[in-house]
């Protein structure tokens, strides 16, 4: 939560290598499609008409922000901002819960305004201080005791806040306040804000990051048993960085890939309510350093890569921004993402997306095109790929990037237009669960899943990868 171009060349190769075993085919010609092929979730994007506090029980994925995701026994539970499109939001973090990570309900406001400790603290700094909402929270379950943490800010842009925790046996609550972690004052060179919280798989120890502007993101030790600072005067070390001190950098979380044996650390850039977009590094220790796409240190200065998400827009829907802030989980052997994203054609309507994450053969980061609607995977062929797709190239941070035709022809090689340049040579080749789309000289490593077309309300398949230049591509095929 906010307190206050790289250009594409006209060539590239394309690698789409398949997600362990399961990844799929929607091909027309399968013998494997299902009977029943409609899994629209129906679930409009402009929620407009129901926004009002008095619908709040329609919410389910809508007036979300900076959500936090956990899964207990069948049950997946999203903790989020307490912000709303209009007048109707209430202080207290918002929170909903699903079965299967599509259809949700929403079950209102943990707490009625900001609990005592971290009430008495920010009025102890700012005497006229206005409940107004709560920020970013993170949920974590230890041992038997979920632990929520979230940022409590001061009011009209004053650098004051601080990081509280509360505890309860349940996901459901009650939740007892049991105080702050940290806090900061307008002198001080950090932010304590935007909490999350990743557990070493080697010695168990537990590590927060936070922080945005004001000097980046942190990461501090915490002790096990409490879930407060190890050492009551630390505040950390710095974790990742940009060019200036008051540089958007925000939205931290850290997961765990056992496979990979790497932590991943995403973190949001720029405005939350357009230019949002989320860069990730990753390390051998929860701890660090991470480095990005191109062996950069994120604790340095400059930007990092990879970019994993910006605004971008496929044919027939006016598309999204403000695409940030993100939550992680990993739920048997699949990941998934979560974050708000904003209509781009009303940016105060915050719309929750949920969407399958996988990890390239280099072992970063990528996220499907499409959001989740858990459609079965088969078998991709050769045969299921041939035809029209939608690619978007993520060239810009600052506008709309844009979905461009390419087709894959029977024969082998590629024609269209790509990031809006003519496709003078290429060819795709289907090789031992390896594709390779060849455009002269860059390259895109990718993966491929079969998901729903909520643009054209159908089964298709997508391809989602990074390219040498550290920028996501994206694809859909079309079947009209």
């Amino acid at each position: 939560m906010q307190n206050i171009k790289l250009s594409f060349s006209r060539v590239f190769i394309v690698t789409l290598s398949f997600w362990a075993l399961c990844f799929v085919s929607c091909s027309e010609k399968s013998v494997e499609q299902p009977v029943v092929e409609n899994y629209d979730p129906n679930i409009p994007d402009d929620y407009s008409s129901i926004s009002g506090k008095e619908n709040s029980a329609k919410w389910g994925p809508y007036n979300l922000h900076d959500p936090s995701i956990i899964k207990y026994n069948d049950t997946y539970y999203i903790y989020s901002t307490d912000v709303a499109y209009g007048p109707n939001g209430q202080c207290g973090i918002m929170f909903r819960q699903s079965k299967d990570l599509v259809q949700w309900q929403f079950r209102g406001w943990l707490f009625d305004g900001v609990p005592a400790k971290e009430l008495a603290f920010m009025q102890t700094y700012q005497p006229n201080y206005r409940q107004e909402s709560i920020w970013a929270p993170y949920i974590i379950r230890v041992g038997n005791q979920f632990r929520l943490y979230y940022s409590v800010p001061g009011n009209d842009n004053v650098k004051l806040a601080c990081i509280g925790l509360a505890t309860s046996a349940s996901p459901d609550g009650p939740w007892n306040d049991e105080g702050i972690v940290i806090s900061c004052l307008p002198s001080e060179n950090f932010n304590a804000i935007d909490p999350s919280v990743v557990v070493d798989a080697n010695n168990g120890k537990h590590w927060m990051t936070y922080g945005s502007y004001s000097s980046g993101i942190y990461i501090v030790e915490l002790d096990p048993a409490t879930g407060f600072r190890k050492n009551p005067n630390d505040k950390g070390k710095l974790l990742a960085f940009r060019k200036r001190v008051h540089d958007a950098i925000e939205g931290s979380e850290i997961i765990y890939n056992p496979e990979l044996k790497k932590y991943f650390l995403f973190v949001s850039y720029d405005w939350l309510e357009d230019t949002y977009n989320v860069r990730v590094g990753r390390s051998d220790k929860p701890e660090g350093p991470y480095f990005d796409f191109f062996g950069n240190d994120m604790a340095a200065v400059g930007d990092n890569f990879p970019v994993i998400t910006a605004q971008y827009g496929f044919k027939g829907h006016p598309g999204w921004q403000g695409f940030g802030h993100c939550g992680l989980l990993r739920d048997s052997n699949q990941y998934f993402y979560v974050s708000q994203a904003r209509l781009a054609s009303n940016k105060y309507l915050m719309v929750l997306h949920v969407r399958r994450m996988m990890f390239t053969s280099d072992g970063w980061p990528v996220i499907s095109p499409e959001r989740y609607v858990n459609v079965p995977q088969y078998q991709i062929t050769a045969d299921s790929l041939a035809g029209k797709w939608e690619v978007i190239y993520l060239s810009s941070t600052t506008k709309q990037n844009i979905a461009w035709y390419v087709t894959f022809n029977p024969n082998g090689t590629l024609s269209g237009y790509f990031n809006g340049e003519n496709i003078e040579t290429g060819n795709w080749i289907l090789d031992k669960n390896e594709l390779t789309l060849q455009f002269n000289n860059h390259t895109v490593k990718a993966r491929l899943s079969c998901e729903w077309d909520w643009e054209n309300k159908r089964r298709t398949i997508c391809f989602t990868g990074l390219s040498e230049e550290g920028r996501s591509a994206w694809g859909k095929k079309l079947y009209r």
